[in-house]
């Protein structure tokens, strides 16, 4: 009967030797997981911080100025080509384009020398 009995305690031993074992091997495995997701995470934030660098540059408003006049040709707008939104109405009633490259504002805007565009009267 004591043999039986440490038998079993030995098939017990055995038992919770080899259930250690392996809950140990499945931790490991899950930290050395767990320290690759971290490294990737790490990586995908410095990645993250250079493209939003690149966009800050790419969004330079000095730099977009720069381009916008080296390829397409833009400047800013004179002052002197704008028209109030109250003159609006008034030069629609003439026929005159409130954007056309002649328009050039005064005060009232009513004085400005208009050149139709698309042939309007």
């Amino acid at each position: 009967m004591i043999r039986a009995l440490n038998l079993l305690a030995f098939v017990v031993a055995a038992a919770l030797a080899v259930a250690l074992y392996i809950a140990k091997t499945e931790a490991q495995g899950a930290q050395e997981r767990l320290a690759d997701l971290q490294e990737q995470l790490s990586e995908e934030r410095r990645q993250i911080n250079v493209l939003q660098v690149e966009v800050a540059h790419l969004e330079d408003p000095e730099r977009l100025r720069t381009l916008a006049r080296r390829y397409l040709g833009f400047e800013p707008l004179d002052p002197a080509r704008e028209v109030a939104m109250s003159d609006l109405p008034l030069l629609i009633e003439q026929g005159r384009e409130p954007y056309s490259d002649d328009l050039l504002a005064s005060d009232s805007g009513a004085g400005a020398e208009v050149v139709p565009a698309g042939g309007r009267p």
